[in-house]
This record gives C-alpha cells, sequence and structure tokens, in this order.
C-alpha cells in the first residue's frame, strides 16, 4: 500500500460515526456523611453525555459494593424504588440522581465519611455500540452527623475535610 493510500485509510479510521466516545460528566456529587460499618449511604449526582449511554455500576472505595436504584416512575409521590442493572442517560440533558429520587446505594461502608470530606467515586457507563467508559468524580458530604450502625448520631468532627 502507498504511503497516501495508508495515510487515507488511518485518517477515515478516525472519522468512523461512533469511533470517537462519549463525553461524559458527573457533576454535583454528594452524600450524608456515614459512619464505618454503617449499612448503607445514598449518593446523588447529576450525569450529562454526548450520546445515549447507560451507567451501569458505581464505586467508591468506602463501600464494599454499590447498586443502582431507580425511582419509577420518577414520582416520589407515588413512585417505587428499585435495583436495576442500568440506569439510561440521554444524550445532550441531564439526568439528575438525587435526593429522594433515583440514586446510587453504596453498601458496607467501610469508613467513616465526615462533613465537608471528599469521597472518591468511579461511574461505569455503557454506550449502544458495547463500550464501557469510566469517570471518576469526588462526592462532597453534606449534613451535621453521622449515625453508628445501631442508628446512634455521631457528631461531626471539627477538623473534617
Amino acid at each position: 500500500m502507498t504511503r497516501a493510500a495508508t495515510l487515507a485509510v488511518a485518517l477515515l479510521v478516525l472519522v468512523v460515526p461512533g469511533a470517537a466516545q462519549a463525553q461524559l460528566t458527573a457533576a454535583n456529587a454528594w452524600l450524608r456523611p456515614v459512619a464505618a460499618g454503617q449499612k448503607e449511604a445514598q449518593l446523588y449526582v447529576d450525569l450529562r453525555a454526548t450520546e445515549p449511554v447507560k451507567l451501569v455500576a458505581a464505586s467508591s472505595p468506602i463501600a464494599r459494593r454499590a447498586e443502582l436504584v431507580l425511582l419509577d416512575p420518577p414520582d416520589a409521590q407515588s413512585g417505587k424504588l428499585r435495583v436495576v442493572s442500568e440506569i439510561a442517560v440521554a444524550p445532550n440533558a441531564e439526568t439528575r440522581l438525587a435526593f429522594r429520587g433515583s440514586h446510587v446505594r453504596l453498601l458496607d461502608i467501610t469508613r467513616a465519611a465526615n462533613p465537608g470530606e471528599h469521597v472518591a467515586v468511579e461511574l461505569t457507563f455503557v454506550a449502544a455500540s458495547g463500550r464501557r467508559q469510566s469517570v471518576s468524580t469526588h462526592a462532597l458530604v453534606r449534613g451535621l452527623v453521622a449515625r453508628t450502625p445501631d442508628g446512634k448520631d455521631i457528631a461531626a468532627s471539627p477538623g473534617a475535610k
């Protein structure tokens, strides 16, 4: 193959539709304070993508595992929460995982997360093509107290970051 033909094929591969990954953002992530040993914590985040994708997994170093929870229909009055394997993220629109709505449930909390602290979170998405893509973000811990596994409040530590 000539050098010009090789270059043409390489350029064609770069501009084939769907070859680029979706641009994904995770913004405004937050959760309430949690204590080590607590059963669960809810993570809330705003998601945006440039193409249709599905959120298929989440993880954080403060939890042993995570579940995706969908409020269906998305009406807090009549909706039912259920664990799902994926949450659709529409292109060029915000998908909000919010308080009293759909969210990520972090399970089996391994360490405390105090008010003002930022907790690492990784979200995994899959496109219609099957391509997987991960986004890392940090969730701000918001609130005044955490609870022990037996439900007792733990005052926020003044030096929490």
